[in-house]
């Protein structure tokens, strides 16, 4: 089998989530794989895990190791999910993955520019037919995010969800030639979500953090605290398309409170987008 140097993962749990993304992006089974259904082209990888968290870290884990995969390459689950109230076939992007067993929470970072709103998403072993709750529901999500921040930076990874059932139409039998098109109506949705992330991964990979230079010279560091603040500093440009600059931090009196205050910055940010 010949590695590609892969930057883009999909990773769905169904086939009938993966066929419209087969077909837009030109990809090609990867009959040499026989672990999982595997689709790809000089740049993407998709895998088809199958339904459930233990399915998706085992798949998205499992792609990993047969692929040459670059370094901050872009992951993105899409798929389908249940909601109380939402419109069948509205899409929305993910700024919460909360996992109904373990009680851990992820925070994909916000996409601005996109046409669908972010909302929360609760993630299960089983299906959730009560919609009683405000989240989105799925099965996977969770283990999809903690897997590929295995992979990639933080910045990089989002979940893309269709809603496919709803109180009034329950998804306990859901069609797969409906959800196939139910993804199918948000491709160009997806591209634009793609179009986004490699920009912000332009960004990520950049050689030098915006005035990192600067602050190495106001302050003593160790090895170890200069790729700290490189990587903070990064963080902050990706997140508000703005550079750090000196008179933000000017109470500071060493390294070690600026990396401090560094991180309260990104947190308040964070809850705060």
């Amino acid at each position: 089998m010949i590695l590609l140097a892969a930057n883009i993962f999909f990773a769905v749990a169904l086939p009938c989530e993966a066929k419209p993304l087969v077909a837009h992006f030109g990809l090609k089974k990867d009959t040499a794989v026989r672990a999982f259904a595997m689709y790809r082209n000089e740049s993407i990888y998709l895998t088809v895990t199958g339904p459930g968290k233990s399915a998706m870290a085992a798949g998205l884990a499992y792609t990993q190791a047969v692929s040459a995969c670059l370094e901050n390459a872009l992951f993105i689950n899409v798929g389908v999910a249940g909601h109380r109230t939402h419109d069948i076939g509205s899409a929305w992007t993910i700024n919460k993955v909360s996992d109904a067993d373990t009680g851990r929470n992820y925070y994909p970072m916000p996409v601005y520019g996109l046409s669908c709103p972010a909302t929360s998403l609760l993630t299960g072993s089983k299906p959730q037919f009560d919609y009683n709750h405000e989240h989105l529901c799925d099965m996977e999500a969770s283990a999809f995010f903690e897997t590929a921040a295995r992979f990639s930076t933080g910045e990089l990874i989002q979940c893309l969800k269709v809603v496919s059932d709803n109180r009034l139409e329950p998804g306990r039998n859901l069609d797969p030639k409906v959800v196939e098109q139910l993804i199918g109506n948000n491709i160009g949705l997806l591209g634009l979500l793609l179009d986004k992330l490699e920009e912000r991964a332009k960004l990520v990979n950049l050689p030098e953090a915006p005035n990192f230079e600067y602050w190495i010279r106001q302050y003593r560091f160790t090895i170890s605290e200069q790729n700290r603040l490189k990587n903070l500093l990064s963080r902050f440009s990706v997140l508000t398309g703005k550079s750090l600059e000196p008179a933000d931090f000017g109470t500071v009196k060493s390294g070690k409170e600026l990396l401090a205050a560094l991180e309260s910055r990104l947190d308040k940010i964070k809850f705060e987008l």
